[in-house]
């Protein structure tokens, strides 16, 4: 009889969850009581959560389409990695980033990566050539090309032809946005050229 007793009563304790221990899940998902902070994507208690904020420099205006899209600057045909943080706002459709594959390259490679929180809307990778629309772009990302704890990553290598430019995009896949409640992200995008 005691032993009933005692396994109703550990079966009713639940174990409690500190604060600060746990990256938000999809859509914001955080264990009861906490709330996804928009700064750090940490859960934390409900009442000390702040909103999710671009920082200014990382959502700039005027890129929403390959044509007015941020310069990468200029690059080798074989570069060293790009690094580029940037930030998709509430109602922000797109951030994209041109460059041109120089004309002297033989034969040459982009190699990309998109990584960003679970916890807000999911993006995708696009590529659009000479300013024209972009298509959704996406492979095996290697192991090497591993996400962070709590992040989601896109990855695509492909050959591209010398003396051209192209962009690439940013953009949301209108999934992971909590019914738009959550309809905004973060993210790291890299990129070089390469040979193949």
């Amino acid at each position: 009889m005691r032993l009933v007793i005692a396994c109703l009563f550990l079966a009713a304790c639940t174990p409690e969850i500190p604060p600060g221990s746990y990256l938000c899940g999809p859509e914001q998902l955080c264990p009861e009581g906490q709330s996804c902070n928009g700064p750090d994507n940490v859960c934390v208690v409900t009442s000390s959560a702040m909103p999710f904020a671009c920082e200014t420099d990382l959502d700039p205006p005027g890129d929403d389409a390959p044509a007015t899209a941020q310069p990468l600057g200029t690059l080798d045909c074989v570069s060293p990695l790009r690094v580029t943080k940037g930030c998709m706002s509430a109602g922000d459709v797109a951030d994209w980033y041109q460059f041109d594959v120089p004309a002297n390259c033989v034969t040459v490679q982009v190699e990309a990566t998109l990584a960003f929180p679970i916890a807000y809307e999911s993006l995708d990778l696009q590529l659009s050539t000479n300013l024209g629309p972009g298509s959704v772009v996406e492979g095996t990302c290697p192991p090497s090309r591993s996400p962070d704890e709590g992040e989601a990553h896109r990855c695509f290598e492909m050959t591209v032809t010398p003396g051209t430019r192209y962009a690439l995009g940013v953009v949301p896949d209108g999934t992971g946005d909590c019914d738009r409640a959550c309809a905004f992200n973060r993210y790291r995008l890299s990129m070089q050229l390469a040979t193949p």
